[in-house]
């Protein structure tokens, strides 16, 4: 996930020199909320705990 908020940042920014800043801030906004989400847990594999089995 962290690697879609970094493109959708440089998108952003490419967007942004070239004069579209009306596109531009809606996509640095999803970016900055997919951070958050990223930063939070969400879509984080849970832990497994592998059964200790006697050898």
């Amino acid at each position: 996930m962290i690697g879609l908020v970094l493109a959708l940042v440089v998108v952003s920014l490419v967007l942004l020199l070239l004069g579209l800043w009306i596109f531009s801030i809606p996509i640095g906004i999803v970016a900055l909320i997919l951070f958050v989400v990223f930063l939070a847990g969400w879509g984080r594999r849970t832990a497994t705990r592998t059964p200790n089995t006697p050898a």
